[in-house]
């Protein structure tokens, strides 16, 4: 177990044990609500797990490399931004995925441009976000978030490049 999981669960379990000792009955009905959320989440994460999964099984390394890997180059950043841009994936699959993909030889420059472009800009959203508020609001929110993740591009490539 790395440290980071010790860290992680020692907290986790320090931090109940206050709770218990503070108000039991507190941390008996987060206990509940926690168990009901993450039940109403597992129709969502199976099949996104399953997918990653046999997405990951179904490419090689040497195909992930040579999209994503340091010989890709200035296209790896432009498709990883761009496929992160029009891509719709929930944190909690896309920072396993990004690890995946570190691990089987792609480079931190294009997998942080496909992971940032990810979290930040909405293609997929734009429809639905201009509808709420306008399409210039939208526009101009993914313009700054896409220009934000080309600069958070830029300083891993400096600092792993």
């Amino acid at each position: 177990m790395s440290l980071e999981a010790i860290i992680i669960y020692g907290l986790a379990i320090g931090l109940t044990i206050v709770s218990a000792v503070v108000d039991r009955d507190k941390t008996k009905k987060g206990f509940i609500k926690g168990t009901k959320s993450f039940l109403k989440l597992m129709p969502v994460l199976i099949p996104l797990f399953l997918f990653v999964g046999i997405l990951l099984a179904v490419i090689t390394p040497s195909f992930i490399s040579s999209l994503l890997g340091e010989e890709s180059g200035f296209v790896g950043v432009l498709l990883g931004l761009s496929v992160g841009s029009v891509t719709f994936m929930p944190p909690f699959v896309a920072f396993p995925l990004g690890k995946e993909l570190l691990q089987s030889g792609g480079a931190y420059p294009q997998v942080a441009g496909f992971l940032v472009t990810l979290m930040s800009v909405g293609v997929v959203y734009f429809a639905a976000e201009s509808k709420f508020f306008s399409k210039k609001s939208a526009f101009l929110r993914n313009t700054v978030s896409l220009i934000g993740a080309i600069i958070v591009v830029g300083i891993v490539a400096v600092i792993y490049g």
